[in-house]
């Protein structure tokens, strides 16, 4: 058996969880510094596998189920650097050494631990026996309710220089982290704290007096009643005693390895995001291993801007009942949050759903989400419309960067286009391979069913072109010259001649030289989960409505109740069932309502 009787070095210690391997298989890697962070829909067990992480930790994997669920952990690993010595010295630096009933302890706050049992708990396999007693000096777990406790007011210590029982009485010796408490504090909710140490009971108090503090011996009324006009930070809001109780044991304690359940709990997105960052940064200055579980992409968002390193794992729930996971790996997240155009899209809320479409505009996902909310009946839809996020693209371009990330992690993606996807059968071939699909069973029923469009543009006139934008623009003379509007003019100037433009203007009744081509196409694209707008393009939905493209069609369109059309809800119903049968689940036939379209006519 190790001992500590030679001098050791604190730097050499270190401990973390490398792996964690998942019942029915798979591993989860979390970085030994940085935040590994837990996601995924409703019910898929975030919770449930950050609190069976914790109990192999302490209790070991033979042990580890009477004291856990037991549903998703099978067994970590666990690794430890550095001899007893250095693990001695290490605790020596942040606990205090003292003699209780004529034994050793070491005692700092939520902790009080036998000095032999460093000796004993490192001499067999952590990862089979667990740390025990020493999980108290080492590993950290927080969820939101212990959090709340952690910002209660604790009575002074019987000597001042006695251990610290509390992380308040931490702040009390040391002031230079109660200055960084304090700045975490006007960073999240603009208010900096006092720490209250005149009252029977060491407490936190919001603001800051005006009249200065005296020294110790000299405590006069004015300061004392300025301090107590301060408002007890036990007497805030949910959101600011969460949040500051969970900062509090993590600034005055150094902890090898942190968990932390919805750290977001109570908060508003802006403070959500910027403990996100604080953490990242708290991971990365104290090399700390961090895992939480959370249900708020602001909080993933925080933790990306602090520039550590950031693992994200998706959960999801198979039919089978048990959790599968997914991981993002360190290098995979950089990759995404160095792309500008994923940064700032709401992708990653896609973590959370169980199941995302992209459409190419935010027009077009206001308007399917509006015809999926309004479903009617309810029973007829496999998936509830909470659960299914709509995502913009920012074009076609857009699409497979940002399938290839959720898919990434499992999380059924749909696709719906525009039916001019066709135009280019290289972009759609990409789309086709970042969807998980094989060109080469779509290909000849691609070329069969767009030959008839890939012809020599016709002859086109300036009075073909005035007319066509007559016919657009006419209505819409009062209204300013956006950038949006240039793209709609411009597009109408590119479309004249097209022999492509059909496919908007009329959809799938388009393709008239080899229709069993053309739907042989669709249903391929389909089944992999590309769910083309079969009427054409979004505006083809309300053909009557009598507004054009533009900021005024999607207000209009919905209070007309297109959105409740039969067209409308085939496309939604496909986008629906073409999402669940990634998941395993059931899918339920599109209403077979006639089209209301209208085909080319044969001149």
């Amino acid at each position: 058996m190790e001992s500590f009787e030679e001098a050791g070095n604190a730097g050499e210690f270190s401990i973390h969880v490398p792996e964690v391997e998942i019942i029915g298989g798979g591993v989860i890697t979390l970085p030994k510094t940085g935040v590994t962070a837990i996601v995924g829909p409703n019910n898929a067990g975030k919770s449930t596998l950050l609190r069976e992480i914790a109990a192999h930790i302490k209790h070991g994997s033979s042990k580890a189920r009477l004291h856990s669920t037991g549903h998703i952990v099978e067994r970590i690993q666990f690794q430890r650097s550095g001899s007893i010595s250095d693990a001695y010295a290490w605790v020596s630096q942040h606990a205090k050494l003292v003699n209780l009933s004529g034994q050793q302890h070491f005692i700092r706050p939520g902790a009080q631990v036998y000095i032999e049992a460093l000796s004993w708990r490192f001499a067999v396999d952590p990862a089979q026996e667990g740390l025990n007693e020493l999980s108290d000096l080492l590993v950290f777990y927080g969820d939101a309710w212990q959090r709340m406790a952690g910002v209660a007011p604790v009575e002074l210590r019987d000597l001042f220089n006695g251990p610290a029982t509390s992380p308040l009485h931490v702040l009390q010796d040391r002031r230079d982290l109660f200055n960084e408490l304090c700045n975490m504090s006007r960073e999240v909710f603009g208010q900096t704290l006092t720490l209250d140490r005149l009252s029977k009971h060491v407490n936190l108090r919001v603001g800051e007096t005006v009249v200065p503090a005296p020294s110790i011996e000299d405590i006069n009324e004015e300061y004392w009643q300025d301090l107590s006009s301060l408002p007890h930070l036990t007497e805030q809001g949910d959101g600011m005693k969460s949040l500051i109780g969970l900062l509090v044991p993590l600034v005055t304690s150094a902890y090898p390895i942190v968990f932390i359940d919805e750290p977001e709990a109570f908060l508003h997105p802006p403070q959500a995001m910027a403990l996100g960052r604080i953490l990242g940064e708290q991971a990365k200055s104290k090399k700390t291993q961090i895992v939480l579980a959370t249900h708020d992409r602001n909080i993933l968002s925080g933790l990306l801007q602090s520039q550590t390193d950031v693992s994200i794992v998706r959960l999801e729930r198979a039919s089978d009942g048990r959790t599968r996971t997914y991981q993002l790996n360190v290098d995979e997240l950089r990759d995404i949050w160095d792309d500008a155009v994923l940064r700032y899209s709401n992708v990653l809320d896609g973590l959370f759903h169980k199941a995302v479409v992209l459409a190419e505009a935010e027009r077009d996902c206001k308007f399917y989400s509006s015809a999926l909310e309004e479903w009617e009946p309810k029973g007829e839809l496999p998936i509830l419309p909470g659960d299914v996020l709509f995502v913009p693209s920012g074009g076609k371009d857009g699409f497979p960067r940002l399938a290839k990330v959720l898919r990434s992690v499992r999380v059924p993606v749909v696709v719906s286009p525009d039916l001019d996807i066709l135009n280019d059968g290289g972009k759609l071939r990409v789309l086709v391979k970042a969807m998980g699909g094989d060109w080469s069973t779509l290909q000849h029923d691609y070329t069969a069913a767009t030959a008839e469009f890939r012809q020599p543009r016709e002859t086109t006139y300036v009075s073909n072109v005035l007319s066509a934008l007559n016919g657009v623009f006419s209505s819409r003379q009062g209204e300013r010259f956006t950038t949006e509007v240039r793209h709609e003019f411009m597009a109408q100037l590119r479309n004249k001649g097209n022999p492509w433009s059909p496919l908007k203007d009329y959809g799938e009744l388009a393709f008239r030289a080899d229709p069993t081509a053309s739907q042989s196409l669709l249903d391929k694209l389909a089944s992999v989960g590309i769910v083309a707008v079969r009427v054409g393009e979004l505006e083809r939905f309300a053909p009557q409505l009598g507004v054009a493209k533009g900021p005024a069609w999607l207000p209009a369109a919905i209070a007309a109740g297109y959105h409740k059309g039969d067209a409308v809800r085939r496309h939604v119903a496909s986008l629906v069932n073409a999402a669940v049968q990634d998941r395993g689940l059931p899918a339920r036939p599109s209403p077979s309502q006639h089209e209301p379209n209208t085909a080319p006519q044969d001149t």
